[in-house]
């Protein structure tokens, strides 16, 4: 709990009253690898902060998996539309490795946030600063060369990179896993 808790402190001022409420609603898990913790079309009842492991999301294309995201420690795992708008999943999200999470219900999260004004703050600047990173991965991914793309996740996810199976990793790029080797290779010049 105190990761979460120094995260949080990074955005807002925590009171003795709000530490208080968050150590009474979050539940730790600890999962093991290959866990799904949502498959599509389950309405999201809770949110995840992740103290260790990577999480990744995707959907099938032909029966093949597409990742579409991944986190990793201090980040939160939420399927925005789901959790706020009450409305299915579409994605698959799954732990790559063992995973330790801090589990919030979305009961106990809104009553927080109608009690404690700053979580609502606090939840603001999360759900901002998450769209700004899938945007600028959206505008990454659809607009760069494999070797752009795998050096822009290199650079934003160098805690992750080592810990992420290949192919998942070809995956995500949006390219082979042959190409993903290549692009990798210090002999590799576009």
């Amino acid at each position: 709990m105190e990761n979460i808790l120094a995260y949080i402190a990074n955005f807002i001022s925590i009171s003795d009253e709000l530490k208080s409420r968050l150590y009474k609603i979050y539940v730790k898990e600890n999962l093991p690898k290959d866990y799904f913790l949502y498959k599509p079309n389950k309405i999201w009842r809770n949110t995840y902060f992740i103290n260790k492991g990577i999480v990744r999301s995707f959907h099938l294309k032909n029966e093949k998996e597409i990742t579409d995201n991944f986190w990793a420690e201090n980040e939160w795992i939420t399927s925005t539309s789901s959790f706020l708008e009450n409305i299915p999943n579409l994605l698959y999200i799954k732990t790559v490795e063992q995973t330790e999470l801090i589990r919030f219900s979305l009961s106990d999260l809104e009553e927080c946030l109608l009690d404690f004004p700053e979580m609502e703050r606090f939840g603001r600047i999360i759900v901002s600063k998450n769209l700004s990173v899938q945007y600028e991965q959206l505008i990454i991914l659809r607009s760069c060369s494999a070797q752009e793309r795998y050096h822009f996740f290199e650079k934003t996810a160098r805690n992750k990179l080592p810990r992420i199976p290949l192919g998942m990793l070809a995956s995500f790029l949006g390219m082979a896993n042959e190409t993903l080797s290549r692009v990798r290779s210090p002999k590799y010049k576009q």
